[in-house]
């Protein structure tokens, strides 16, 4: 943790949860919640996993398993969090998955009524996993950028994750809606994202990174450091100071 004195988040506790893009990918170290943590002052545990998915994926075979269950990853040791953000869906946004397994959110809150067949289902059991270790604990919810998956189901997910997190109370860090990040735009895709490690021993950019396939690599899903600077940092911080309630005059 760096000593950030006039952040409102300093030392503050945030619990992370996800996939490779909060995971970091190849450089775990330094992923979008780690540079948030740096420069906010915040403690950071983090037991997202590469591959981890929101429900059980038959497509990735269960790599990293499932978001839900990492809260089971904390160790008793740890601080409590005085905040939770989580991401999930860009390993569920596979054609494959339409129409049959995506699901809705409804109205219902008893958690015994929740089709955990579904994306949906799991994306609330999801949230009320972190709310069963961790009541009253502010949650905030990575909408991750468009990225190189099919265009339907990410539209299609997208509602279904904001129809989750304006029901539960969750605040959405929103680099789908917020930013122009689109990783469907080449020059956006091989500048702010990476697949490999570059010459440099950091996340590959257009300079340092050798792909074998340029046409499909780096497929634009994981951020390099400029993607986490200039888009998924600020947003991040914004969200975190919301769901808190500090620093909102920023």
């Amino acid at each position: 943790m760096t000593d950030s004195p006039d952040s409102p988040l300093n030392g503050k506790v945030l619990y992370a949860f996800g996939d490779s893009i909060i995971d970091g990918h190849l450089y775990t170290r330094r992923s979008c919640v780690n540079v948030v943590a740096e420069r906010e002052g915040l403690t950071l545990v983090k037991a997202a996993r590469n591959g981890a998915t929101i429900r059980y994926s038959t497509v990735t075979g269960g790599l990293g398993g499932q978001i839900l269950q990492q809260a089971e990853l904390i160790g008793v040791d740890q601080p409590k969090p005085d905040v939770i953000i989580f991401n999930g869906g860009a390993n569920d946004a596979w054609p494959e998955t339409i129409p049959a397994y995506l699901g809705a959110v409804g109205e219902a809150k008893d958690p015994a009524e929740l089709d955990l067949n579904t994306y949906a289902g799991c994306f609330e059991a999801t949230i009320l996993a972190f709310r069963r270790h961790w009541p009253d604990v502010p949650i905030v919810y990575l909408a991750v950028a468009k990225i190189g998956r099919d265009w339907a189901v990410q539209n299609y997910l997208r509602q279904v994750q904001l129809a989750a997190c304006a029901k539960w109370g969750v605040t959405v860090a929103d680099v789908f809606g917020d930013t122009d990040l689109d990783a469907r735009n080449e020059d956006m895709r091989v500048r702010y994202s990476f697949d490999m490690i570059g010459t440099d021993g950091l996340p590959g950019t257009p300079e340092t990174a050798v792909y074998p396939d340029p046409d499909v690599h780096p497929s634009g899903t994981h951020p390099n450091l400029a993607g986490i600077d200039r888009y998924y940092a600020p947003i991040i911080t914004k969200a975190l100071r919301k769901a808190l309630g500090v620093g909102l005059g920023d």
